[in-house]
Order: C-alpha cells, then structure tokens, then sequence
C-alpha cells in the first residue's frame, strides 16, 4: 500500500468515525428530546383529568386503537380527547421506549471508551421497566397518588440519565475538532 492510499484509508476511517459519533450524538438528542415530550404529554392527560380514560392496560377499552371502534369513544365516559391524550401517551411511551433501547445500544456500540456515556443510557434503559410497570400501575391502582409520584420520579431518572448520555457524548464531539 502506498503512503497515499494509507491516507485516504485513515482518512476515511477518521470520517466514519466522526459521523458515527456526531450521528451518536444527535439520536441521543432525539431520545432525551422524545423523552421529555413524552413526560409533558404525561402530564397534559393529567391535568385534563385523562388519566384513566383508557380504563384497561396496555390496550384501550379492549384494542389497540379505539378510534377504529366508533361505538368505544361514544360510550366512554370520557371525552374523545382525553381518550385521545391517554391513547397518545402510551403509544409515544412505546417509541420512545424503542429509542432509549437504541441509544443504549449505540452507546455501547460507538462510545465504549467513554465509561460516563455508557452507564447513563444504561441506566436510561435499566430504570425503563420500572417505569413501564409504574405506568401499568398508575391505571391499574387508579391513580394512587404514590403510584402517580413514583411513575414521575422514574420519567426524572430516565431524563437525568439521557441529558448526561448526550452532554457527555456531545463534549467529546466537540473535543475532536
């Protein structure tokens, strides 16, 4: 191999390197972004008193899409908008659930090196079914007011954990060049 081909190697490798990790970066500011979306959206249902508008767990009224069931929301005791809050935050909860998962991955996967990137998105995705059980039981328990707290207080964790992951990950980006 010649010095000059040596060069584009590295160079290209240099490159794939860096877009990984700016690509990194930015899916981590995503899932904190989503995150956080999703904690207003929790509470949105909450203060519109929604909270208990879709009655069972994990489906709604018996399906996955109440509103492909005209007679559901006419019947409900709720409005189609607090039926519709409730719906939305479960089904954002599922996303981003998906995304935390992806950013776990990807910080293992691109910042192994970097101990501070990694252990906070594994945290992000350890405290996650405790979150998802927590939410299960904020319907379940009828909205018992620990069971409500302690559903928000995992929802911080998440989002304390995933703001450290991208700040860490985006410093050392910005530490490269």
């Amino acid at each position: 191999m010649t010095d000059t081909q040596t060069q584009t190697t590295t160079a290209d490798r240099t490159r794939q390197l860096l877009g990984s990790r700016f690509a990194y970066t930015h899916f981590a500011g995503l899932t904190l972004a989503l995150t956080y979306v999703l904690m207003l959206l929790g509470a949105y249902t909450s203060a519109i008193g929604a909270g208990l508008s879709c009655p069972d767990w994990p489906t709604c009224y018996g399906t996955w899409v109440p509103f492909l069931h005209p007679r559901v929301i006419a019947n409900a005791p709720y409005s189609a908008i607090q039926i519709f809050a409730e719906w939305a935050h479960r089904g954002l909860a599922m996303l981003v659930g998906v995304f935390i998962l992806g950013t776990t991955l990807g910080a293992w996967r691109f910042r192994r090196e970097h101990r501070i990137v990694t252990w906070s998105a594994t945290l992000a995705l350890a405290v996650l079914p405790v979150q998802v059980a927590l939410g299960r039981f904020t319907v379940t328990a009828l909205l018992e007011p620990i069971v409500v707290t302690a559903h928000l207080g995992a929802a911080i964790i998440i989002v304390l954990a995933l703001t450290v992951t991208t700040v860490s990950a985006w410093l050392y980006d910005h530490s490269l060049t």
